[in-house]
């Protein structure tokens, strides 16, 4: 993910420029990008392997939580070049080809865990706020599989086709010592406004359904507040169905039932928040550093802060599936209630 602090970089001004040639704290940075990239790989890899063990843990939602962990593993197996090309004394130790692809490769798997967090708050808040039925008709497999592979394409493309054009160029940042856009191109400051143009307003959308959720479980626990509103709805589901149960138990029942969802719901809601609030939180420190002249010589721990929220994803993304898998066994030892993980 380093690679993508070159999207904020200013062209320097200073005379002469700044460059990261001190040795030891090339060696910190390296150590952090190397202790990061294996915790990562560890951490996405178990993610995704709960997911395919398990068949009740194959949601809709699980399935943007697993490209997420895709996209911060394919991440965490490309960082040990930016630490090769951290700790080389002479410059990039291997051909400038390896690092334009790590950069592209970077370029895409962040903007594919943006377009990602994204899809993931849409989801949240169309099976929150939505029918059942309607929420069926919009996630149906085909559809998942579409909207998956534009959360890979369009950062792909948008990464690859202008360097193609001599819109900018990928590989060794020798500034900072990474792999990334390169500085000294003449349209670099192009390449970076095309880049950030597709990709820094998608946060709005993440930001505006989680708004939007709040204030539908606000709503909805008012209702279940008010015991007279609730018997009232719970009667009229009652005598549709034409049930003989008396309608206090019906409610009392449906209350409870609705209550024990809603919960899970929201607490499920929660954790995928974290994992936006977590991303927000790395993401912070390198966007703002640049806005600060003399920040320069903390470019490289900042994108290293960056790094790090590959593993942080896996940590998150982690109460998801177990709290769901909890919920499979509850429903394999012979309980056949309504099952909260059909979504």
């Amino acid at each position: 993910m380093a690679s993508i602090t070159s999207f904020l970089m200013r062209n320097s001004t200073d005379n002469p420029p700044f460059e990261f040639t001190d040795n030891t704290q090339r060696i910190i940075v390296g150590i952090l990008y190397l202790t990061v990239s294996v915790l990562g790989i560890v951490g996405n890899f178990l993610v995704i392997l709960a997911v395919l063990l398990s068949r009740k843990l194959r949601t809709t939602t699980n399935t943007f939580v697993v490209n997420l962990s895709v996209a911060d593993l394919l991440t965490c197996l490309v960082i040990p070049w930016d630490a090769v090309a951290s700790l080389g004394k002479n410059g990039l130790p291997v051909s400038e080809w390896v690092c334009g692809v790590v950069a592209v490769v970077q370029f895409t798997t962040v903007g594919c865990s943006i377009f990602t967090l994204a899809s993931i708050g849409l989801n949240r808040l169309l099976l929150i706020t939505q029918p059942t039925v309607t929420y069926r008709k919009i996630y149906t497999p085909k559809k998942i599989v579409i909207w998956l592979t534009l959360t890979w394409l369009i950062p792909l493309l948008v990464t690859a086709i202008p360097p193609s054009l001599n819109i900018g160029a990928v590989g060794y940042n020798a500034r900072y010592r990474f792999c990334g856009s390169v500085t000294s191109h003449p349209l670099y400051n192009t390449y970076n406004i095309i880049i950030g143009s597709v990709l820094y307003p998608t946060p709005f959308i993440i930001i505006i359904c989680y708004v939007l959720i709040w204030r539908h479980i606000y709503r909805h626990s008012k209702r279940l507040r008010n015991p007279a509103a609730s018997v009232q709805f719970m009667a009229s589901e009652s005598s549709q169905s034409q049930s003989a149960i008396p309608t206090t138990t019906v409610a009392s029942a449906g209350r409870a039932q609705n209550s024990s969802i809603t919960r899970y719901q929201t607490d499920i809601t929660k954790n995928v928040f974290y994992i936006i609030c977590a991303f927000v939180v790395c993401l912070g420190p390198f966007a703002v550093c640049p806005s600060f002249r003399g920040c320069d010589p903390a470019v490289p721990y900042t994108a290293a802060i960056l790094f790090a929220n590959s593993c942080i994803n896996p940590l998150l993304s982690s109460t998801v599936t177990l709290r769901a898998f909890s919920s499979a066994l509850y429903v394999g030892n012979g309980k056949k209630s309504h099952n909260p993980l059909a979504f």
